[in-house]
C-alpha cells in the first residue's frame, strides 16, 4: 500500500524512470529523497517541458542497435556520449537538487552506461547531497531481493526482447545489499514507516 507521511516526498525510479526521478528532484523542492537506479542524467528521446523551461533531448541512435546471438536487442550503443559539448543543454540540472540522491548502479548494465551517468550527475551536486552504490556484475534491472535476475525481456515499443545484462550471483548480492541501503536511505530522509498492527 502507498503511504504518504510528508512533508517531504521520496521518489524511486529505474531506467527511464530514474531519469524522470532526477528531473523531479531538480525542479520540485518537496522531493527530499531520490533513489536513482540505472538511469541517465540527460534527457533522451523526448524533451522535458516544465513551466517556461524546455530541456532538449539527446536523440537515440537506433541504427547502432546490436543484435545478440539470441536475436535480442543490445541498446548499449544507441546513446551518444553525454560528455560531448553539443549535448550540454540536455543535462538534467542536478545542481538544483536540494534533497538527497542515492545512485544505484549495475556495472554489467547492458542498456545504459549507468555508472558514467551517475558520475556526471554527482559531479554537478554537492558531495554531501549524493551517494553512489556501484555493483560489479549487476545488470540493469536491480529490484528487491528475491526477484530473479531478468537479463532479457520484452518491453513495449521494441520489436524484439531487450538485453539488460547481469550475472546471477553478483546481481542477487546487489539486490540484497542495495535494498537494505535504499530502505535505510528513505527512512533517514523521510522518517521510519509506521509499524503495522495486525
Amino acid at each position: 500500500p502507498l503511504q504518504v507521511r510528508g512533508p517531504g516526498l521520496g521518489v524511486v525510479g529505474v531506467s527511464k524512470g530514474a531519469e524522470v526521478a532526477l528531473a523531479m528532484a531538480s525542479f520540485l523542492p518537496q522531493v527530499v529523497a531520490t533513489v536513482w537506479i540505472n538511469g541517465t542524467a540527460f534527457l533522451h528521446g523526448n524533451p522535458l517541458v516544465y513551466k517556461d523551461l524546455r530541456i532538449p533531448p539527446i536523440p537515440y541512435y537506433t541504427e547502432r542497435v546490436i543484435f545478440t546471438e539470441l536475436g535480442a536487442l543490445d541498446n548499449s550503443a544507441i546513446f551518444a556520449d553525454p560528455r560531448d559539448p553539443a549535448y550540454s543543454t540536455s543535462a538534467i540540472p542536478a545542481e538544483k537538487i536540494r534533497g538527497k540522491v542515492l545512485f544505484v548502479v549495475g556495472e554489467a548494465d547492458r542498456s545504459f552506461n549507468s555508472k558514467l551517468f551517475a558520475e556526471l550527475a554527482m559531479a554537478r551536486m554537492p558531495p554531501e547531497n549524493c551517494r553512489l552504490l556501484s555493483y560489479p556484475g549487476a545488470g540493469h534491472l536491480i529490484e528487491p531481493p528475491g526477484s530473479p535476475l531478468c537479463s532479457i525481456s520484452s518491453i513495449r515499443g521494441t520489436p524484439r526482447p531487450v538485453v539488460w545484462g547481469g550475472e546471477a550471483q553478483a546481481h542477487a548480492k546487489a539486490q540484497e545489499h542495495s535494498w537494505q541501503e535504499i530502505v535505510q536511505f528513505l527512512e533517514l530522509h523521510l522518517g521510519p514507516a509506521a509499524t503495522m498492527k495486525l
